[in-house]
């Protein structure tokens, strides 16, 4: 391969990796920043009220007929529905990934047109909306009075008018979901004034719609004669509660009118009671914005903030302006910690590999080469539609030691030529490269191979391996450039001819050597002080000096104070110059070499002993199918995100002002933990329960990572409140929980489960199936909790018409239930405008005539002939109880429990948990379905996995076969990465049982087999093949000059061990932040340290002894099959190491 136009043009290949950088620089500016690739399912949901219904009439009246016709939908996965007690029903479709959004909420939409004819006309009056949007929250903002000077109605449509018709014009923003009512013209009915003037609400009802309306009586003056034409006006609808009260109802006989005033009373208030919120004891109003489907949410917060920053600004004296939760904090502040333990990995790199190289000219060249490679990802990156997310971030952490082995192989090769006497750089670069290139192109490719079969997996596992796995693949693409151009053509300028003892050349001009006389003089009395640092720093001193350093770079030391960052920099800068004197580098390379010696023989022996070798060999598969199939399994670990969420559950019939009371309580609790900021109260809401007054929430904003020590970890303050909440507060159930990681899928980290009821059987028997079933799980050990929120005994009452006694007296029962609708569950009656906005005027019975059973007595149903008759003469009523709210599953009745594993299990031995129980203990008819990201990982964790990894062995035997023109030899290269993955799983499984057994498990968590640890291996498998390629190829050469195949071997590996001590060992130390990382984003990052370095450490250890004793093996076997043709081979080295060991 000619590549000497780069060497002997130095600037166009500066030229090449200043444009790489440029464009790296601008597609780095474009990318978008997200926290994970856009894995979530379009979800779109279908919203109806009908007030004053039961759950069990909006399941029936609403939900049905709306499923029915929305299921099947193009490209639908599952459904969900919810019915609450308060008249509000709830269908959320989730569609297959890769869905447009826009495309799904038109078909959902035109299934629901179909069935509007089957629904109440009160439901189709009020409407039913559908929207396209995720089901995670990705922004929640409070607007709260720091005075408690304006009411709850005023803060609320203060919001409502001026904050969220802004929000929702925000791109990326699918709904805006606000914890408040709009303001409603409230007619309070008195019903025994009512009844004195036989009047019923539909009376009302009519005399509104008489006289509450808008109309267009037309014009004076169009098409005649007149000079002026005058538009005629109406006064329209009424704005003021004093002009509702002045509607006639009803002439009286005296020539008197009755006047709406007479018999109920007016007031401009809130259209429901339902919600009460509270900002760190304020009285407020919530918002809750989710993102819609396929927009970037990153950029959706950011204009959020900048929107709310704004309006802050023109906030009524009192208001304020509260975040309570951001996706953007966690996802800036992992990127902050992704970054920061990218340059540590580039100091240690650069340490590592200059201790071997001994020569800051050559480790320069390496070193230039990694950001170069990184910067220029980005471009690429931009190109093909990828995000700067933490997987596309970590996949560059990892690729340093990668990209920076090409370059340290080009900086071997030129200095292996100068050793052999070249006077020339250049020369010795172009030679370099013409031995050099083939092997480099080669190996790239086979390295990429490793990466591109993950982009073909689908689902979401496959989103994150198409991220990291092109990540990696064009980072290694870029560091290969590198080594064909850039770096080549850095040696030719910055390396010199190597000198002898007098620091001439071989060849030196007289020139030259009267140059080196003058300078020796120049030198003497630097060389004084640099003898005298050279004593005071002992070798063991500089060892020592700079792993105290990097310590205090993997665990934070340098950030302490002032003060210990000075004496960290001190000992950095005296361990680098310890490191530049020659009594260390004379102790280190001593120490190599007789390394190496006792190296070469253990490799002899492990030849010899090829029984040995094989056995390991086949013991490390072994036992590397067994961690496989036994290791816990998970999709993401949970990390520390800043925020924790609060449900909190009362016994049924608990009424509003009860609930509000005990969530104070809960509230104080909150509040007096050190860990927490602030916290937002939601009374009559719960994120896992549903609405009613039996439920409230909180959303909890902890301090800064920086600003919470380390055993105030998100898990350590929900144990804590946990702990606490179930001590102090014995009037209800508390939960506390942490917000899922991958936003889209659930309200929670817990595990989904939809119980199923295939049988149409009747709700208590169901009930009781679904409480059998959980008690079984919480007895099993991986699981901690199994929780329905479903609760069948909200007290309530059933009301039995006599249709007998309504024939006699002249009524239907339509009548008697029209008549309870406007006195208890409120008619929807006209609408006022007012704030350029329209609201509804409601019509109800005041809440003292309503309070209990008692008040029906008076309540009275007029008849056909005029007359009222008590509507308790028609009715009978039965205490009964049953459930707040219902859900349905795919079309099937269902009660969602939501499973938290056990402390020291993972979400997939969970998973597996759940599947035996239901298989030991669930009756016929009753099944199961996960949700949320459980189902995705279910789907994910299967044989689709096992699948890529065998697809990535086959593409890298496959492109070793055509390199190596051989099916048996690669099998050198293959057989000894098994060591390196079960170094992974090894290094998991210690790390997890270490914490499991110590004091230590709620802050260092349980590892399992999830996606970071799954992209570590495929890492893994790249290095570790591309370790042994090299020992195999340099092997190869020898024999191919006539070597004995044993010899070959041993000399290969020989002279392949130091760099790849040097590019292993670069990795394993530029990783070691990651493995001992705490705060923001640590699971994940020690779950791909421990994994990444426990598989290079073992790997390196066993292939440097093994992949010699394998190529022996493979290499008689291949020449049985095909005789050796010896070539040629111009290698001075070689030629030497044949004199001397030839057979």
């Amino acid at each position: 391969m000619k590549l000497d136009r780069f060497i002997n043009r130095p600037v166009l290949s500066t030229v090449i990796s200043i444009l790489i950088v440029i464009l790296g620089a601008i597609g780095l500016a474009t990318l978008p920043i997200t926290q994970y690739p856009d894995i979530a399912p379009p979800t779109v949901s279908v919203r109806a009220t009908y007030t004053g219904a039961s759950a069990s009439t909006v399941l029936n009246s609403v939900i049905a007929p709306l499923e029915e016709q929305i299921n099947g939908v193009e490209n639908m996965m599952y459904m969900t529905s919810t019915a609450s007690n308060t008249g509000s029903g709830e269908i959320s479709i989730y569609f297959k990934q890769g869905t447009d959004p826009d495309m799904a909420a038109v078909n959902v939409q035109n299934r629901v047109s179909m069935a509007q004819g089957l629904l109440p006309a009160e439901v189709t009056r009020v409407g039913v909306t559908t929207q396209k949007r995720q089901t995670s929250m990705l922004v929640v903002f409070s607007l709260y009075d720091e005075t408690d000077t304006y009411s709850e109605s005023f803060i609320e449509n203060y919001a409502k008018i001026n904050l969220i018709p802004q929000v929702q014009r925000v791109p990326g923003v699918g709904d805006a979901s606000v914890m408040g009512q709009d303001y409603s013209m409230r007619i309070w009915l008195r019903p025994d004034v009512m009844a004195q003037y036989q009047l019923i609400p539909s009376d009302v009802s009519a005399a509104l719609a008489e006289q509450n309306v808008e109309a267009a009586p037309g014009q004076f003056g169009e098409r005649s004669n007149q000079t002026f034409q005058y538009t005629i006006r109406y006064k329209g609808r009424l704005q003021q509660p004093e002009e509702f009260e002045n509607i006639v109802i009803k002439s009286l006989p005296d020539g008197e009118v009755l006047r709406l005033k007479d018999i109920a009373e007016v007031q401009m208030d809130r259209l429901g009671y339902n919600f009460t919120n509270r900002v760190n004891g304020h009285k407020a109003v919530t918002c809750i914005v989710y993102q819609m489907a396929g927009t970037n949410a990153t950029q959706t917060i950011s204009d959020i903030e900048a929107l709310l920053d704004e309006a802050s600004k023109t906030l009524p004296a009192g208001l304020k302006l509260n975040i309570s939760m951001n996706a953007n904090d966690f996802l800036f502040a992992s990127i902050h910690e992704v970054l920061k333990t990218l340059f540590e990995a580039f100091i240690l790199v650069f340490i590592v590999v200059y201790i071997f190289l001994q020569d800051l000219r050559s480790t320069l060249i390496p070193t230039i080469a990694i950001p170069v490679a990184l910067i220029g990802t980005f471009f690429i990156l931009s190109l093909v539609g990828f995000s700067l997310n933490l997987l596309t971030l970590c996949a560059l952490v990892l690729a340093i030691a990668i990209v920076v082995d090409d370059a340290i192989v080009v900086v071997e090769g030129v200095h292996a030529k100068l050793d052999q006497g070249y006077t020339s750089a250049r020369l010795a670069s172009i030679d370099a490269m013409n031995e050099l290139g083939g092997a480099i192109v080669s190996i790239t490719l086979v390295m990429m191979a490793v990466f591109v079969p993950v982009s073909f997996m689908g689902g979401t596992a496959g989103t994150f391996y198409r991220q990291f796995g092109m990540t990696m693949a064009i980072s290694i693409g870029l560091s290969a450039l590198n080594a064909l151009t850039l770096s080549p053509a850095l040696c030719a300028v910055l390396l010199k001819p190597h000198k002898k003892e007098d620091g001439t050349t071989e060849d030196s001009t007289l020139k030259e050597r009267m140059k080196v006389a003058y300078t020796a003089a120049h030198t003497t009395m630097i060389n004084r002080y640099t003898e005298a640092i050279g004593k005071m720093l002992h070798p063991g001193i500089t060892l020592t000096f700079t792993l105290i350093a990097i310590l205090g770079m993997i665990f934070g030391l340098f950030s302490i104070n002032p003060i210990v960052t000075a004496i960290f920099v001190v000992l950095s800068i005296l361990a680098l110059i310890g490191m530049s004197t020659k009594k260390f580098k004379n102790r280190f390379n001593d120490t190599y070499e007789s390394i190496l010696k006792r190296y070469k023989k253990r490799v002899l022996f492990f030849i010899q002993k090829k029984w040995l070798s094989m056995g390991l060999v086949v013991a490390s598969i072994a036992i590397l199918v067994f961690f496989m199939n036994t290791t816990p399994t998970g999709m993401v670990p949970n990390e520390d995100t800043g925020t924790l969420m609060g449900a909190v559950t009362l016994p049924p019939g608990t009424s509003q002002d009860r609930s509000e009371k005990i969530l104070a309580r809960v509230d104080s609790l909150i509040a007096s933990d050190p860990a927490v900021l602030s916290r937002t109260m939601i009374s009559g809401f719960s994120f896992i329960g549903g609405q009613g007054p039996s439920y409230g929430s909180f959303i909890i904003k902890l301090k800064n990572w920086d600003e919470r020590s380390m055993i105030q970890n998100s898990d350590v303050v929900v144990g804590s409140l946990y702990m606490r909440a179930q001590k102090i507060i014995k009037e209800a159930q508390v939960l506390f929980f942490a917000p899922p990681m991958i936003p889209g899928y659930s309200a929670s980290t817990d595990i989904e489960v939809n119980m199923q009821d295939k049988t149409g059987g009747d709700l208590n028997k169901f009930f009781d199936v679904v409480n059998d079933y959980t008690a079984a799980l919480e007895a099993r050990p991986e699981i901690n909790s199994a929780k329905t929120s479903f609760n069948p005994n909200f007290p309530q009452y059933m009301i039995d018409i006599d249709a007998a006694a309504c024939k006699k007296a002249g009524i239907s029962p339509s009548d008697i239930l029209t008549t309870m609708q406007g006195y208890y569950g409120g008619l929807y009656a006209s609408n006022f405008n007012r704030f350029g906005k329209m609201y509804r005027v409601m019509i109800q019975s005041d809440p003292l005539s309503r309070k209990n059973l008692e008040s029906l007595k008076n309540i009275k149903v007029r008849n056909s002939a005029g007359e009222m008759a008590p509507i308790a003469q028609f009715i009978s009523v039965e205490k009964v109880y049953g459930p707040d709210i219902i859900s349905r599953f795919n079309l099937y009745t269902s009660m969602k429990v939501m499973v938290a594993p056990a402390s020291g299990y993972t979400s997939g031995q969970a998973l597996t948990a759940l599947a035996e129980v239901a298989q030991e203990n669930l009756p016929t008819g009753y099944t199961y379905e996960l949700g949320g990201m459980a189902r995705e990982e279910a789907q994910s964790s299967g044989s689709a996995t096992g699948l890529i990894f065998v697809l990535c062995f086959v593409f890298v035997y496959l492109l070793l076969s055509a390199q190596y023109e051989s099916y048996i030899l690669p099998l050198a290269v293959l057989l000894s990465v098994p060591f390196g993955l079960l170094g992974s799983f090894l290094f998991v499984n210690g790390v997890s049982a270490i914490g499991n057994i110590s004091a230590l498990k709620m802050i260092l968590g349980t590892m399992s087999n999830n996606i970071y640890m799954q992209i570590a291996l495929i890492m893994l498998m790249g290095l570790l093949a591309k370790n042994a390629i090299l020992i195999v190829e340099f092997a190869l050469d020898r024999r191919k000059m006539g070597m004995s195949i044993t010899w070959a071997a041993v000399l290969g590996a020989g002279a392949r061990l130091r760099p790849i001590l040097m590019t292993s060992l670069a990795m394993v130390v530029g990783l070691l932040p990651l493995m001992f990382a705490f705060g923001v984003g640590a699971h994940g990052n020690r779950t791909l340290g421990t994994a990444s370095i426990g598989g290079m450490l073992i790997g390196m250890i066993c292939q440097i002894f093994i992949v010699p004793v394998l190529f022996v093996i493979f290499q008689y076997l291949q020449e049985k099959v095909k005789p050796m043709e010896w070539e040629d081979i111009d290698n001075t080295d070689a030629v030497t190491e044949i004199e001397q060991y030839a057979k």
